[in-house]
């Protein structure tokens, strides 16, 4: 009986530039670039269901010797591109009894002074009718994060709302603890918080300069753009208050570079135009793009349609990137820095973030949910400040949200992307395990994309890699 060997299309993506293959190793994330030898055979394989010896030999007789065939056959085994019948990785679930803290975000307020049309908040409220964390519950939080994060000499507080500034009196305090508390434990403590920054004043702004705090500043574009969804409580748009805060933002803090953060709702499609107007003519270092979280039948989601034409001009804004990433130079794109860390890196997800196993979130009462986008929400938390991480509970679901979708065992993208975030799936089914489908097609096109601008990338310039990261770190 013949032996034959089937591809397995599952495990890896390839993409051609030119005379040049480029190889993603799906269940490691690592990444090869083929020989014509290697090459070659691959496009025998793809050609042809079922391969043998003799194929081989009647393809490639006297095109390459014997042994330059057998190496690559042997590495494509030895990596599960091709096999006698389907193979599939799994890797077992990883119990997690318990992870040590890296990061805590403490929600200090459901209040905010905007009323952003596609807020994901299921407490929000305006500042005047808000629930906010004291002082006590805050220490108490950050007495936690030190006691559970023994094994790690760098921490990160978050402050989150709402708008966190709304509460610019009790961050003052915790900063200082949190300080004092890092020093005595021995450790570094890092802040950060996202704001709109409506309420950023040249006092506020020295404050966090002088405690290098990470910024991202909430802002959707130009005026238009901006005011389309992101309006005050009583309806008024806001871009030009943002627009001057940000200008005094950039020009007077020296700490770290300050990134923007767009969500896309239906109507802000134009990612280039957000793009050049946020990054070259505002200034900011890093532009980061998502789509806004709603459920299927919201009126600021993005239809597929839209979901189309936004990752078009993420391709054609990546393109761009490449080619100033040729060259040596620094682009601000920040989806596609994050796409080739994780490529560089050879990142390789069985969950889709860190929540829940080295980042939880504390709400305003003191309890403990799973990220910052699930205070005050319906799903379950975790335990308290008073009492503790509910060890069992949080364990269950970590086991639980290693298990993959079928759907998400064929998927070439299932390293980088392991099912997609909790909260989306939350927000779209009700089930934080729900793979978020709607974006499938879309993660498998910018996957693709994402390897072939790395191989063009690291063909053309490969010192870039090292330098972009180290770039991007200063952002953390």
């Amino acid at each position: 009986m013949t032996t034959t060997l089937q591809v397995q299309p599952h495990n890896y993506r390839a993409i051609r530039k030119g005379d040049r293959q480029v190889l993603l190793h799906v269940p490691t994330t690592s990444i090869f670039e083929l020989d014509p030898a290697a090459s070659d055979l691959l496009g025998l394989f793809e050609s042809t269901a079922a391969v043998s010896a003799d194929d081989i030999q009647s393809r490639f007789d006297g095109r390459y010797t014997p042994a330059e065939l057998c190496d690559s056959l042997s590495d494509f085994v030895d990596l599960g591109i091709v096999a006698p019948q389907p193979k599939h990785y799994e890797i077992p679930a990883r119990i997690v009894e318990r992870s040590p803290l890296k990061t805590l975000v403490l929600t200090l307020t459901t209040g905010c002074n905007l009323g952003c049309s596609y807020c994901y908040r299921e407490d929000l409220t305006s500042p005047k009718n808000s629930s906010v964390m004291d002082y006590q519950t805050g220490t108490r939080s950050i007495d936690l994060l030190m006691e559970e994060a023994s094994e790690n000499e760098r921490v990160g507080i978050v402050f989150f709302g709402g708008e966190p500034l709304t509460r610019i009196a009790v961050i003052r305090d915790l900063v200082e603890y949190a300080e004092e508390k890092a020093t005595a434990a021995g450790k570094e403590v890092e802040f950060s918080l996202t704001t709109n920054a409506t309420l950023l004043t040249d006092e506020v702004i020295d404050f966090l300069d002088a405690h290098r705090f990470g910024i991202t500043i909430s802002i959707d574009g130009d005026q238009a753009q901006h005011d389309r969804h992101r309006r005050t409580i009583a309806g008024g748009g806001t871009y030009k208050t943002v627009a001057m805060r940000v200008k005094r933002l950039l020009e007077r803090y020296k700490s770290k570079p300050v990134g923007a953060r767009v969500t896309l709702a239906s109507g802000n499609l134009d990612v280039a135009g957000i793009y050049k107007h946020l990054h070259d003519e505002l200034g900011f270092f890093e532009v980061g793009f998502a789509p806004a979280t709603a459920g299927p039948d919201s009126p600021v989601g993005l239809t597929r349609e839209e979901l189309d034409t936004v990752f078009e001009a993420f391709k054609a804004l990546g393109r761009e990137y490449v080619s100033e990433a040729k060259r040596g130079k620094r682009h601000g794109f920040g989806n596609m820095q994050q796409l080739m860390t994780d490529l560089w890196m050879g990142t390789r997800k069985v969950l889709p973030c860190g929540a829940g196993v080295g980042l939880l979130a504390v709400g305003t009462s003191g309890k403990i949910s799973l990220c910052h986008r699930f205070t005050g929400s319906e799903l379950e938390t975790f335990g308290d400040v008073e009492n503790g991480i509910a060890r069992e509970s949080l364990s269950q679901f970590m086991t639980r949200a290693q298990a993959p979708n079928s759907a998400c065992q064929v998927c070439p993208a299932r390293s980088l992307c392991a099912g997609g975030c909790y909260h989306e799936s939350y927000s779209r089914s009700g089930d934080p395990f729900q793979p978020t489908f709607e974006y499938c097609d879309q993660i498998r096109e910018w996957t693709a994309f994402g390897l072939e601008a790395f191989g063009e990338i690291g063909l053309a310039n490969p010192a870039f890699f090292n330098a972009a990261i180290e770039q991007r770190s200063a952002l953390q």
